[in-house]
């Protein structure tokens, strides 16, 4: 980069930041930037910062030395510092600790991204020894607050395990002086008043489960073993916990879009207004675990799924802006506070790196680790330890997670010319099983698509559509998602 000099009038040398450019049309250019700053220029203001002829405009000056899009004397510690407030989440150690009491399940959802095993199958059950190991080793990391949530297989079916667990766990974190918060993901289906009052009793209040939408929807993705449809006693507890307990559970919930979802993002939408949910998030199928098989049968191009979401959006906006519902979407609010905040939403998928055991950690029945959520399906290749042999540090520290950093950090990919890498984040789990690397190939890419689809959108939102662009605001601003 070349030092560019004012006139003697103005007496400051500056040089351009590293910036990426999208231009939506000739007069309307967006410059994004590692820290996350943008801004929309004309054509005649993109000519001059490109020329490193700014200074020629001192009214455009001030917004770029103010975003850091041009670096000074008088900005370069500010940048500094929101590159930290950027990345903050790589100095906690892992807060996310993900234990999978079981892998059985009573169901056999056409796309389990779990591999869910046989319910009577108890071999792949957590036992109290393990599970006390577990606790220990979470206890062990450096992170003030801690989150433990529950999976399976459906973890229902060992909750004895999951009731030593809360128990101990609240124990030993008074001990350590930590504060820990827990969240249990279930289908509902083996939910009963024992289990409800338990969790009551012990304020588990994150309760978090899977409804599809409409019946005919949700009974073609989420069915029994047997083969029977689960959407009406899904759609008990949901009404159950939300009438009689809605002071005691923040119950959440998300649909898991397949090939039979896509022409019904309206009934979707109004399912979950009709059930009184705050937010839907409309999840894209990942080609993961009993997915990856049937593909061909309940996948769908990226394109397919983005005119899905935006007509969802669409239909959201017009309804925020009727003000007949006030509904958002998850992932749109998760990048839209990556645009429009200052630090990261700590949303571990679309973090780069990734949250891959810097942010999250999962824990199987055996008690061995491995980085994240996605990967306790693909076997040892992203294990890590195990809670009996390995240390904190052991496991922070493994080749395996310092990979994934680098990968994930997006640096040895094509991702330095993209205008959207500042607010996405790559999959190393998902590129190694449809591509055998870590190492994804991204031009054309499923995912990669997707995700920048969305981002486009949102931006066209949020710079040409006022009334769009206040339901984003609005979005963001709520407390919880």
């Amino acid at each position: 980069m070349v030092f560019t000099v004012f006139p003697q009038t103005m007496k400051k040398e500056y040089l351009n930041n590293f910036y990426r450019v999208f231009k939506f049309d000739d007069e309307h250019f967006l410059v994004t930037t590692d820290h996350g700053a943008w801004v929309v220029l004309n054509s005649d203001e993109f000519r001059l910062l490109r020329t490193h002829m700014a200074h020629t405009n001192p009214f455009l000056f001030n917004i770029l030395e103010e975003k850091g899009i041009v670096v000074t004397e008088d900005n370069v510690e500010k940048i500094s510092e929101l590159f930290r407030r950027r990345y903050h989440f790589l100095f906690y150690g892992p807060t996310l600790h993900i234990i999978v009491v079981t892998f059985r399940c009573n169901m056999k959802c056409i796309y389990c991204h779990s591999n869910s095993k046989p319910i009577d199958a108890k071999e792949w059950d957590m036992d109290e020894d393990t599970a006390k190991s577990v606790v220990d080793f979470i206890m062990s990391s450096p992170a003030n607050s801690l989150v433990i949530e529950f999976q399976g297989g459906e973890p229902l079916a060992n909750f004895d395990v999951i009731k030593f667990i809360i128990e101990y766990a609240k124990e030993k974190s008074k001990e350590k002086n930590k504060k820990i918060l827990f969240s249990l993901v279930t289908n509902l289906t083996m939910m009963d008043e024992e289990k409800l009052e338990f969790l009551k009793k012990h304020r588990i209040m994150g309760l978090a489960t899977s409804l599809d939408g409409p019946k005919e929807v949700h009974d073609k993705n989420r069915r029994y073993v047997n083969g029977s449809g689960t959407y009406e006693d899904v759609v008990y507890w949901i009404k159950r916990i939300k009438t009689e307990f809605k002071y005691d559970f923040n119950l959440n919930a998300m649909p898991t879009i397949t090939r039979y979802s896509l022409p019904y993002w309206k009934e979707i939408i109004d399912t979950y207004i009709d059930l009184g949910f705050n937010f839907v998030w409309f999840r894209f199928l990942n080609n993961l675990g009993f997915a990856h098989s049937l593909w061909k049968k309940i996948g769908y191009t990226s394109e397919e799924f983005l005119n899905f979401y935006k007509n969802g959006l669409n239909y959201l906006f017009e309804l925020n802006k009727s003000k007949k519902n006030i509904l958002s979407e998850v992932f749109a609010t998760i990048i839209g506070r990556k645009i429009m905040n200052v630090e990261d939403p700590m949303f571990v998928d679309m973090q780069s790196p990734c949250g891959a055991a810097i942010g999250q950690l999962l824990y199987d029945h055996k008690g061995n680790i491995f980085t994240c959520d996605e990967s306790k399906i693909v076997g040892d290749t992203f294990k890590i330890g195990n809670v009996k042999m390995s240390s904190i540090r052991d496991v922070i520290s493994h080749p395996n997670v310092v990979a994934l950093m680098n990968i994930s950090s997006k640096y040895p990919l094509i991702c330095d010319s993209c205008p959207w890498a500042p607010y996405c984040g790559i999959c190393p789990v998902h590129y190694y099983v449809t591509q055998g690397s870590v190492v994804p190939k991204l031009a054309g890419e499923y995912r990669c698509s997707i995700v920048k689809g969305i981002i486009k959108f949102l931006f066209e939102k949020i710079i040409f559509d006022k009334d769009a662009r206040n339901t984003i605001l609005n979005w963001i601003n709520l407390k919880s998602i």
